[in-house]
């Protein structure tokens, strides 16, 4: 089984913008717009993050999967799995309450609030 928390989100969306290549305006403007939102996201500390966006970009995931199986739009054949898995993941993590892609608190080393051991 999957571990859903190692699962890259920000790094998926790029590589289906870049390689997608969907027919359907409707359709990349939904994938442009699920990338836009997730990198919202992520750029928030933990404690700001609001899990709703999970479904919000799966919901934008969805749309291109229902134009893509309506034969409305047409996508790269080996990026098609890679669609619907990531859709799936995110509702897994949503359903899981999993933070996908931890925003980490970075401490330089040479700061007071760093101390060696």
């Amino acid at each position: 089984m999957r571990n859903i928390a190692n699962v890259k989100p920000s790094t998926v969306l790029v590589s289906l913008i870049q390689s997608a290549k969907l027919t359907n305006t409707v359709s990349r403007n939904a994938l442009r717009d699920a990338n836009v939102t997730w990198t919202a996201h992520i750029s928030k500390p933990m404690r700001n993050r609001d899990q709703q966006v999970l479904l919000d970009v799966a919901d934008q995931l969805r749309l291109i999967i229902v134009q893509v199986s309506q034969r409305r739009c047409r996508i790269n054949p080996p990026q098609w799995p890679v669609m619907i898995q990531l859709e799936a993941d995110l509702r897994a993590a949503h359903l899981a309450n999993i933070n996908l892609e931890p925003l980490l608190d970075v401490v330089a080393a040479n700061t007071d609030d760093s101390e060696a051991a």
